[in-house]
């Protein structure tokens, strides 16, 4: 029953991104894609395939944990309550002979995945969460040092200059330039895209084949979702609508986004205590 419950769910990501790819409404695509980015952003602390499982089950679905979870933070979950299932790994332990040496060691493995179920914030109540401040913040006042901070954090320099030419910004590989005279906002936005670009398309990630197209998607896509996480909403050229993407192309780009937007925002959040951080 299990097994049959996985798959379910399994079949059911594969159904909704292989209806992305189909719909021929561009307006409608491009909204759906950014619908998806945002719950990405929202749900970084998951997998691709749970955050898209809570997006499809429950849309609205804010902040979601563990009935234990929950009940760790001071809240209990509604009686009557109805959870989001999302697939768990089921993960074993095994002896392993190295038979070279000889020598003997317990190596994990992942057996298949069981179906578990969360429950979003408003299916509790109890003791109050902490929001943050700045996730209401329209011009960035707040989210810009947080950037700065995750840049400083991923190891990568930040040069704000006068002189940037036609371009607001740019992205060399272990350092970004930002042009001075941007407002807050566009500093936000400046900033989130070239971290990005500086994350998925430089050194070990940076991968073969890609094109100009995929990545200026990406790096927008993971720029928008970031943004829209922290209250400020980014306008674009480049979403899903104007690529021309077959369902295996989108599911590998938006597993790459999510990792680019999980990354960036771990180490925006690094010192947010656990509480804050069911937030994301």
């Amino acid at each position: 029953m299990q097994n049959d419950k996985s798959k379910a769910l399994a079949d059911s990501i594969t159904a909704s991104i292989e209806h992305l790819a189909e719909m021929m409404n561009q307006t409608a695509k491009s909204e759906t894609f950014k619908f998806w980015l945002r719950a990405i952003s929202r749900f970084h602390s998951y997998s691709f395939n749970n955050s898209l499982l809570i997006l499809c089950q429950r849309s609205s679905a804010t902040r979601v944990a563990g009935f234990n979870t929950w009940k760790s933070l001071g809240r209990n979950v509604k009686k009557g309550s109805k959870g989001i299932a999302i697939l768990a790994p089921c993960v074993g332990k095994r002896t392993v002979e190295d038979k070279a040496t000889g020598e003997k060691n317990a190596a994990t493995r992942l057996y298949g995945f069981r179906v578990t179920y969360v429950f979003d914030v408003a299916d509790t109540e109890g003791s109050e969460l902490p929001f943050l401040s700045h996730r209401a913040t329209e011009g960035g006042d707040e989210l810009l040092p947080l950037l700065e901070n995750a840049a400083c954090r991923m190891g990568v320099g930040l040069e704000y200059r006068e002189d940037t030419g036609a371009a607001n910004g740019w992205s060399e590989g272990g350092k970004i330039v930002v042009r001075s005279s941007l407002s807050t906002a566009e500093r936000c936005g400046t900033l989130a895209y070239e971290l990005a670009h500086e994350f998925l398309h430089w050194e070990s990630n940076r991968r073969e084949g890609m094109t100009r197209e995929q990545r200026e998607l990406e790096a927008e896509a993971t720029s928008y979702a970031l943004l829209s996480q922290y209250g400020i909403e980014q306008p674009s050229q480049n979403y899903l609508a104007s690529w021309n993407a077959d369902a295996e192309t989108i599911t590998a780009s938006l597993q790459t986004i999510r990792a680019a937007v999980h990354h960036i925002m771990t180490a925006m959040e690094d010192n947010e205590t656990a509480s804050e951080k069911l937030a994301a």
